[in-house]
């Protein structure tokens, strides 16, 4: 009796550990099954972004303007109307701001020429003072550079029309971007019940509170730091404005716009109207005064007003924050750094509702 009950027990725990094999060869091959997948994903996210940058900016504007919607339906407002109402405002408001933005680039085209001969006494001093062997930089500039292919790539009219291209094809990703969000708004509520449906069947995640979730976090991280790059454009263009240096507009727009970039954004904004400031004035007090003036601004808002501002924001590590951008910045571009914290924050949301994925998500967060 005893050797039986040995064969038996050898049995199963034989019976187990092949069991227990064949669930690590699945977890394995799940696993390089998803770096393939994740890899695919990536190559397309890139190669096509052309059409998932409008697609994912009309995926966002469409949680952000569900309130509005919602706050419509609610007097009986058609659907369709409500759509041509948020047509009309995105058109409106991206328009005003793209004319903004090629006004301002034009003009510095226009009158940076004004600063050649700052930069020539610039050069000429700095030589002088660091003896720097003048007839060899001479005999560099003349015979190594090319001149006329330098003067080609920096012409004023190759200048321009970059820029009108960059304009068109802006308002073109633009109409892209707002007739995705169109398909969207019409789709939202039959698209999404079906998806609910199917993960719901699944038991994956609770599709309406996801949702809800995402759209409030997008929702409150838009308005937030739409406020606060506001605040810091309009704070530096008045001491920039002070200090007599040029570029008022052009400057607060940059800083604005890219304030957008968590962490390193504002800096590189700032770096401008320093740039322009030195230029102009060369090593002086505007110099010293611009710099200390706008590292405050950044110091005080990065650290002070945006933490009380945004509260306990996305909830994300700021080392997975870097590694976002640089991430999306590589897949993406410039937009990308804009879009990243974002999205990730939606991915975030999205691996906290599966159970096998909470680990990821614990070291996403920073809470």
């Amino acid at each position: 009796m005893g050797s039986i009950n040995k064969i038996i027990t050898e049995s199963l725990l034989k019976e187990k550990k092949v069991s227990d094999d064949r669930h690590s060869e699945s977890n394995t091959i799940k696993f390089f099954l998803g770096i393939i997948a994740f890899a695919i994903i990536v190559i397309f996210l890139k190669e096509l972004k052309s059409i998932f940058i409008p697609l994912t900016f009309a995926l966002f504007m469409s949680f952000m303007f569900q309130p509005f919607i919602r706050f419509l339906q609610k007097r009986k407002i058609p659907l369709m109307i409500n759509i041509i109402l948020i047509v009309i405002i995105i058109l409106f408001l991206f328009t005003a701001l793209g004319t903004v933005i090629y006004t301002s680039v034009s003009s510095f085209v226009t009158d940076f020429p004004k600063y050649e001969k700052q930069i020539t006494s610039m050069v000429s001093s700095y030589i002088t003072k660091f003896e720097i062997p003048a007839e060899q930089v001479k005999s560099y500039l003349q015979n190594k550079v090319n001149w006329l292919q330098m003067a080609e790539r920096l012409s004023l009219s190759k200048i321009v029309s970059g820029t009108m291209g960059n304009f068109i094809d802006f308002f073109i990703k633009l109409l892209l971007t707002v007739a995705f969000m169109v398909f969207i708004l019409l789709e939202r509520s039959r698209m999404f019940k079906s998806v609910e449906k199917v993960v719901s069947e699944n038991g994956v995640l609770h599709f309406g509170r996801f949702l809800n979730d995402i759209e409030t976090q997008i929702k409150t991280y838009v308005i937030n730091k739409t406020l606060i790059s506001l605040a810091t454009g309009l704070v530096s263009m008045f001491f920039i404005a002070i200090f007599r240096i040029d570029f008022v507009v052009m400057s607060g727009l940059l800083i604005f716009i890219l304030n957008y970039i968590p962490n390193i954004g504002s800096i590189v904004a700032s770096a401008f109207p320093i740039l322009i400031c030195f230029v102009q004035y060369g090593f002086s007090w505007q110099l010293i005064a611009i710099t200390t003036t706008l590292i405050a601004i950044q110091m005080t808002i990065g650290n002070f007003v945006e933490p009380k501002v945004m509260g306990t924001g996305l909830k994300l590590s700021p080392i997975i924050v870097l590694i976002s951008l640089i991430f999306w910045y590589w897949v993406w571009g410039p937009v990308g750094m804009i879009l990243a914290v974002p999205i990730t924050s939606a991915i975030n949301l999205v691996l906290k509702e599966i159970p096998s994925m909470k680990v990821v998500s614990a070291l996403i967060s920073s809470d």
